[in-house]
């Protein structure tokens, strides 16, 4: 009971469930670049332009080794197990530097002459991409990627995000990966989209005005029970922005909370519950 606010009501009496208002917070207003791009004062096309040169060096060196390790393996490199933060989706606030976790594995190549995933945003990468973030790993000049058995590898790169200084609320929303691998293998990976993930906005149930015309759903539970949904309702605008209202009669003890499922820039999130006991 102590993440609930209790309220002691005699039976027949209206609960009100509280003003709870879901408001999305917003991202700090500043242009995104890495931080290698940030001392060089060099921004988006800098960073791709790196990347992009990291993978031809990359395919240099495996053309110059020896011809008894370069294209020992007829196949070609394959990609899999690529993830954001273990899904496909990463929460920022306005304050706190975020760790963004990009994880993959490659197969088909016994020697690995490099791999990198960068972060974008845009509907273009070859015309210029609006955003692009190279890893931790890149910018120290570090291979990302360990073996992890026979013709097998297995790959993490990081990047921080300062959404003080590196995010404005447009970039909220889908971005895509760029993702690089060379090995022995005769064909390698480059593909502009190895996966689509989303950048979402920290959100959160409170007695504020907020997030306006979004779902959220009314969810009751006994003192001991779970919630379930009991119904449906739309946030207010205007004056109520964001804002949800519900009387309920008091009955018999309950717990009672509102729910948001989330949208492709804000993820789901949970309201305080309120207990109502009746005397």
């Amino acid at each position: 009971m102590s993440q609930h606010s209790r309220k002691r009501l005699t039976s027949g009496k209206k609960a009100i469930l509280g003003v709870s208002a879901l408001a999305a917070s917003g991202l700090a207003v500043g242009l995104l670049v890495t931080p290698s791009a940030v001392a060089e004062g060099t921004g988006a096309a800098e960073a791709l332009k790196r990347s992009e040169a990291a993978a031809a060096d990359a395919r240099a060196a495996k053309a110059a080794a020896p011809k008894s390790l370069a294209a020992r393996s007829a196949g070609s490199t394959v990609l899999s197990g690529v993830t954001v933060n273990g899904g496909n989706s990463a929460a920022v606030g306005t304050k706190n530097t975020q760790t963004i976790t990009v994880k993959w594995k490659l197969s088909g190549g016994s020697t690995l002459y490099g791999s990198h995933a960068s972060l974008w945003r845009g509907t273009d990468i070859a015309g210029g991409p609006e955003q692009f973030i190279t890893s931790e790993q890149f910018n120290a000049g570090t291979e990302p990627c360990v073996p992890s058995g026979d013709a097998t590898f297995d790959c993490t790169a990081t990047y921080k995000i300062d959404p003080r200084i590196d995010l404005s609320n447009e970039d909220a929303g889908a971005w895509k990966i760029s993702l690089w691998a060379v090995t022995d293998a005769t064909t390698g990976v480059d593909t502009d989209n190895a996966r689509t993930w989303y950048l979402q906005r920290w959100s959160r149930l409170s007695n504020n005005a907020g997030y306006t015309q979004q779902i959220v759903h009314l969810q009751e539970r006994s003192l001991t029970g779970s919630y379930a949904t009991t119904s449906s309702h739309r946030t207010g605008t205007g004056s109520q922005a964001g804002v949800e209202k519900k009387t309920r009669t008091a009955t018999t003890d309950r717990c009672y909370r509102y729910a948001f499922e989330g949208t492709s820039t804000t993820p789901p999130v949970n309201g305080t519950g309120d207990c109502v006991d009746v005397r």
